[in-house]
C-alpha cells in the first residue's frame, strides 16, 4: 500500500525574478492558485484568486511575461477570481517534466504567491518528497518546510474550498495556536498579525470553518 505524504512549504526557485515574477506584485498584493484546468509540461489554465494592492486591473496580468491571457470572472471589491492560462519558460520546462516523471510528485492546490514568499503543497510518497527536496537544493531554489502529514485527499478538498482570504485567516490561526485550550492569541491580536479588521476576522474565520465542515461532513 502506497503511503502518500503531503508536503508544504515556502520556497523561492532561482532566477524567478528575472523572468518577471516580480512585475506581478507592482499592482497586486497575493495570488492564490485555486486549482489548475490544464497543465503540461509546457503551458497551464489555472484559476486564480488575486488580491489587489488598488482598484482590480485584469490587464496588468496579460502583461506579464508567463501569462498569454487573464479573463476575470467575478469580483469582490479588491479581490478578482480570473482564469489564467500561458506557457511555462524554457528554463523552467525540463524541471517540471522532471518534478513529475523522475520525483512521482504532484501539486497540491491551493498555492499562494506573495513578493516574498511562494508557499504550496507537493504529495508524494516519503521517498519521493525527499529526492525532490534534494534536487530543489541542488537546483538553487531556497525552501522552509512548514509541515508534512499524511495526505488525506477529502481533507485537502475541503480546504480546496477556501476562498484565498479564508484560507489566510485559518492558517495564521492554526499556526499560532487561536484554536489551542488555552487559547496561544486571541481575536484581536490575530487581526493585528493579519492586518485586518477585527470583525473581518471573525468573518473568514466563521465562514472557514462552515465551508470545511460542509464539505467533510455533507453527502
Amino acid at each position: 500500500m502506497m503511503d502518500l505524504k503531503i508536503l508544504r512549504l515556502d520556497y523561492n526557485p532561482p532566477d524567478i525574478l528575472e523572468l518577471g515574477y516580480g512585475d506581478i506584485f507592482e499592482k497586486v498584493k497575493e495570488i492564490t492558485i485555486v486549482t489548475s484546468l490544464m497543465q503540461t509540461f509546457e503551458r497551464y489554465i489555472l484559476v486564480c484568486e488575486v488580491v489587489w494592492k488598488g482598484e482590480p486591473d485584469a490587464e496588468h496580468l496579460k502583461n506579464l511575461i508567463m501569462i498569454e491571457d487573464a479573463e476575470e470572472i467575478s469580483r469582490d471589491h479588491n479581490t478578482s477570481l480570473a482564469i489564467v492560462s500561458g506557457q511555462f519558460p524554457d528554463v523552467y520546462r525540463e524541471v517540471i517534466r522532471d518534478f513529475f516523471d523522475t520525483f512521482h510528485c504532484f501539486i497540491e492546490f491551493p498555492a499562494r504567491l506573495t513578493l516574498s514568499t511562494l508557499t504550496g503543497s507537493i504529495v508524494g510518497t516519503q521517498e519521493d518528497l525527499n529526492r525532490f527536496l534534494s534536487f530543489a537544493k541542488a537546483w538553487g531554489a531556497e525552501y522552509n518546510i512548514i509541515s508534512i502529514k499524511k495526505y488525506q485527499p477529502r481533507v485537502e478538498g475541503a480546504l480546496s474550498a477556501l476562498t484565498a482570504k479564508q484560507y489566510m485567516c485559518m492558517e495564521t490561526a492554526v499556526r499560532l495556536g487561536y484554536f489551542d485550550t488555552p487559547k496561544k492569541v486571541r481575536s484581536r491580536e490575530l487581526a493585528a498579525v493579519l492586518n485586518l479588521s477585527h470583525t473581518t476576522v471573525l468573518e473568514h474565520l466563521k465562514k472557514g470553518q462552515r465551508s470545511i465542515f460542509s464539505a467533510l461532513f455533507k453527502e
